[in-house]
């Protein structure tokens, strides 16, 4: 038996605070630790074993997309951990269809032990067999509770944007938390001034563009900037690079910002289901509108007026358009995404707007990037891939030939040891008879075991080695028939293509960023695979 390596899985979610004081201590990062620890201290085989603990602090049951569980299920594929233990099922997950695939497919297929303390469940206790119907019961109790959870949080929250309360994470862009009153905005000054000076400026007829200029000839912080500057601390906004500046899109987002007429304005999006994080946008007749909840930045008036200047504002009818490079091109210098642009005669390119706006930005001004060089590039990029893949497969097959023609020997070698083994088993019993029957004299009794056990202990030592490498090829047959890899499929569908398309741009490319000096970095989806290839290449 493997020598037993510990990973503790802690898991606190927020909605554990709407529980009650009770339901905080018991479900507490601390209670947790201290419980673990403490069984893992009363069980004989494993309370010398090595610890190492993963928490996720804030974090829903309702899927596995959390930090801390990700990095607990690295540690056990890898076999750094091959047993884990949660205070019960539902800090693990809350959701019984896929806490059932963990108990019954994944766990088992990687060797890991699971220990639930306050369910008494160890999969010890059930190898070779499912974990009961108690064990089935506990987790729809647990996902039904999750919903049922989840659609009260909910409701509540819709009951306090109808009260006028504000109930988002952050502030809005020239406000802040109101210091004394829970759940209310207050004006903050700095930057309500820049909202301010953005709305002047519109009234007077500036349009997007020149208001972003002028904003970043002043080196007025942007949005993302003034927030990463007063919290330090927070992941918000970390991908925005600081030399980003203002665009007209930003500006655009604050004139729409109703809130500014000291309303607030909630129910603007919902999330798609318990489980999953996305949200849809809902349309403006569901919107939750409280008027007059907190000291405004401009009056409803002048909001209004800014409105009807900016819909009075031809910018053409534009048709939905399809390309193959649609949605992955960005600037290398700020990182944001280039616009393509086409005229009536003038092939189509791409360029970054962002130095329109912003004079101090590195982006270069006025550069045109021409698609169909950005094309070639990413085809023949994906074409060499596939190549090399290609090749990579070829060699592959050869090695798994190769690896069962192995099976088969080790197999056929360990038949005929177990034959050897059998038949110098019955010549010493026949030595034994002999000996009883006073055929054999106790030296020459003596004289042939000792011949015979020496050599069955040979035996057992090479039908043991024998053994083991069958084992280690199997194990490798059954890691490479876990299932089709990513490029597989990928090779099959575009092996032979000629001609890029958006469908194998999506398939194979995440970014790609064009730099100044003419340079293209290509950001696959599938970098891990690639890199590997490469090495093996």
């Amino acid at each position: 038996m493997k020598e037993p390596k510990v990973a503790i899985y802690i898991r606190l979610s927020l909605a554990d605070e709407d529980n009650g004081r009770s339901k905080i201590e018991s479900n507490s990062v601390q209670h947790q630790r201290m419980l673990i620890n403490e069984y893992l201290d009363r069980h004989e085989e494993l309370k010398d074993a090595p610890r190492t603990e993963f928490v996720d602090d804030g974090y829903t049951g309702t899927n596995t997309d959390r930090p801390g569980f990700q990095a607990a299920m690295k540690a056990l594929r890898s076999g750094e951990a091959n047993v884990l233990v949660t205070k019960d099922f539902s800090r693990a997950m809350r959701d019984y269809a896929e806490m059932g695939n963990y108990l019954e497919c994944v766990f088992p297929f990687l060797g890991v032990r699971y220990i639930s303390i306050n369910d008494g469940y160890d999969s010890n206790d059930y190898k070779g067999v499912t974990g009961g119907m108690e064990v089935v019961l506990r987790n729809i109790v647990y996902a039904s509770y999750s919903k049922d959870l989840s659609v009260k949080t909910t409701t509540a929250k819709l009951q306090m944007m109808k009260q006028g309360k504000y109930i988002g994470s952050f502030a809005p862009y020239g406000y802040r938390f109101h210091p004394d009153i829970r759940n209310k905005l207050a004006v903050d000054p700095e930057s309500a001034e820049v909202v301010r000076r953005i709305f002047d400026l519109a009234l007077e007829g500036k349009k997007n563009g020149e208001i972003a200029r002028a904003l970043n000839v002043d080196g007025v912080p942007t949005p993302g900037s003034y927030f990463r500057m007063k919290h330090p601390g927070s992941r918000r906004f970390q991908k925005k690079r600081e030399e980003n500046g203002w665009t007209s899109y930003a500006v655009l987002a604050v004139l729409r910002q109703y809130e500014y007429t000291g309303a607030t304005v909630g129910h603007k999006r919902s999330k798609a289901g318990p489980s999953i994080k996305k949200t849809l946008p809902n349309d403006r007749a569901d919107w939750i509108v409280v008027e007059g909840m907190h000291e405004a930045i401009v009056s409803k008036e002048e909001f209004m007026q800014v409105q009807g200047m900016l819909g009075s504002r031809s910018f053409g009818k534009r048709m939905e358009c399809f390309y193959p490079l649609k949605g992955v091109v960005c600037c290398g210098e700020c990182r944001k995404a280039l616009t393509r642009r086409k005229g009536k005669r003038s092939k189509a390119y791409f360029t970054c707007n962002n130095s329109r706006a912003d004079p101090n930005a590195r982006c270069p001004r006025c550069r045109h990037y021409l698609e169909e060089d950005l094309e070639r590039v990413v085809l023949n990029a994906i074409q060499q891939m596939l190549s090399l893949y290609q090749r990579g497969a070829g060699g592959k097959k050869g090695m798994e030939l190769t690896r069962k023609g192995q099976i088969a020997s080790c197999a056929a070698e360990l038949s005929r040891l177990q034959q050897l083994q059998e038949r110098y088993r019955q010549e010493k019993l026949r030595v034994y008879e002999s000996y009883v029957a006073e055929a054999f004299t106790r030296e020459k009794y003596l004289g042939e075991k000792a011949r015979l056990d020496a050599a069955l202990g040979e035996l057992e030592l090479r039908m043991r080695e024998g053994q083991k490498t069958l084992a280690e090829l199997e194990e490798m047959g059954k890691q490479k028939s876990g299932g089709e890899e990513p490029l597989d499929v990928l090779n099959k569908s575009y092996g032979n293509a000629d001609q890029l398309t958006n469908e194998m741009v999506r398939a194979f490319v995440k970014d790609l960023y064009v730099f100044s000096d003419s340079r293209v970095e290509i950001v696959w989806k599938f970098q891990d695979v690639f890199e590997r290839l490469l090495k093996e290449e």
